[in-house]
């Protein structure tokens, strides 16, 4: 909690700027018509079967024992028996309500858009997405979004069967990189390496969506905000966020909630507003307590330049959209996606080391990344960016992620089944004329109590920092 305001900014800028992010190569299609047993016509169409062993091929899977499931009517001897087993098992691919998996029925656009979906870990808590299936059809959000991040061919048919040739161009795109794409996000990342300030603004939307059996007891909840960031790197900022809650079954009792920041010479000021009273109130974090944030950054942008190292390539996935005009400029516009199902193998290999050690104390470090394994069971995220095609560097953005989390933690059942949140920038200016001064009210804040006078003081079950 003492370090998260820090740990949230660096996480926050690697976004909005695009640092660090590493890519999937061209994935070939080949390779998943080599499932097959028999070279397949590219015409006829794919089968649940055969499109269950291309996905588990496309998105590089782990296979589990094909005993741990297998309907009545898939044939355990089958070449796409285990894929369908580890597609089951990993709550991709359900089946019918018979207890059939119908491995030789033919699949159409919208349930292999589906069984992709579920794959990346893509849900719809947020909004409907505007596209060709109506908003009134069960896979308008999901097919939606895959047709606007250029995933999905705009001559295929939804409600019509998928051919084999179309299915692993499909796959294809979603599991492997454009390689104009790529080339332009590298030479973005390059000029965004050299800014010296910057200044974003935004709207950001989240929701909690309990589990099924603790839903009477925990409201779905869902939040609304606006935040605004200037940065003068690579330790000095302003940030204001302004958040609006709802919570189902609790409409007008749920106060509004503003939070105003400053990181200044190595200071971190806050200023709260009571939700009760109104009254607003600067306070002041230890400097014994605060990250040095210099060093952070600094670590950062260099790690940045470098991109994420190769072990974590498969996982992050982009696309040429188009071109387009903003203030009379051309720009470029680049969809992206990705997941992560090992989130301690993640921050080991894209977090240096003596990041890692300001951010979680050193020798608590395995012990955290044990803790953020048995919490997360995914995260996804995906989104689009605009980027000047003279300076490459961004315009507008647009990001989302969703967090899975296991079934329990520590023992106990874990009342919150997903956590989402879409950001979108709706203006970047970068530049040196940006100035950043502390309000005098500032300088008159009280040092808020630091970790030692907060020592067993933390909620159980959570990390102390």
């Amino acid at each position: 909690m003492r370090k998260g305001l820090i740990i949230s900014l660096v996480l926050l800028l690697s976004l909005c700027l695009g640092a660090g992010l590493s890519f999937a190569q061209p994935l070939d299609q080949g390779k998943l018509l080599g499932v097959f047993p028999e070279t397949p016509a590219l015409d006829q169409p794919v089968t649940r079967g055969a499109f269950a062993a291309m996905l588990v091929k496309a998105a590089n899977i782990p296979a589990v024992d094909q005993q741990v499931y297998l309907a009545r009517d898939v044939d355990p001897g089958s070449w796409y028996a285990k894929a369908m087993a580890t597609l089951k098992e990993e709550g991709v691919m359900a089946g019918y309500p018979d207890g059939t998996m119908r491995p030789n029925q033919s699949l159409t656009g919208v349930e292999a858009a589906a069984l992709v979906a579920r794959t990346l870990g893509l849900f719809d808590t947020l909004e409907q997405q505007a596209g060709p299936l109506k908003g009134d059809h069960w896979g308008n959000t999901l097919y939606n979004w895959l047709t606007s991040q250029g995933l999905l061919n705009d001559g295929i048919d939804p409600e019509k069967p998928l051919s084999v040739g179309d299915a692993a161009a499909f796959l294809s795109r979603v599991f492997g990189s454009d390689p104009q794409a790529v080339d332009i996000v590298e030479k973005s990342q390059q000029a965004q390496s050299e800014i010296k300030a910057m200044r974003l603004t935004g709207n950001m939307d989240m929701a909690i969506k309990p589990r099924p059996e603790v839903a009477e007891k925990i409201p779905d909840f869902k939040g609304s905000g606006q935040i605004s960031l200037e940065m003068i790197l690579p330790a000095t900022f302003h940030q204001v966020q302004r958040w609006q809650f709802k919570a189902a079954g609790m409409d007008g009792q749920l106060p509004n909630m503003e939070v105003e920041q400053y990181m200044v010479d190595g200071r971190l000021y806050m200023k709260v507003t009571d939700p009760v009273s109104g009254k607003a109130e600067w306070v002041r974090l230890p400097e014994k307590d605060t990250v040095d944030m210099e060093a952070l950054m600094k670590e950062s942008l260099e790690a940045s330049k470098m991109g994420i190292p190769e072990e974590l390539k498969p996982y992050l996935h982009y696309q040429l959209l188009g071109t387009g005009e903003k203030n009379g400029q051309k720009t470029y516009e680049i969809g992206y996606h990705g997941r992560i199902d090992d989130m301690a193998a993640f921050l080991k290999a894209a977090v240096p080391q003596s990041m890692r050690d300001q951010m979680m104390g050193g020798p608590e470090m395995e012990s955290a990344l044990k803790e953020f394994n048995q919490l997360f069971k995914s995260i996804s995220y995906w989104g689009r960016e605009e980027i000047n095609a003279d300076t490459y560097l961004p315009v507008s953005s647009q990001t989302r992620v969703v967090v899975s989390f296991n079934d329990r933690f520590q023992g106990e059942v874990m009342p919150v089944e997903l956590a989402e949140m879409r950001m979108q920038v709706k203006d970047y200016s970068f530049g040196e004329d940006i100035k950043i001064q502390l309000p005098p009210e500032a300088l008159q804040a009280k040092e808020m109590p630091g970790n030692d006078e907060l020592k067993g003081q933390a909620t159980p079950g959570l990390p102390n920092k």
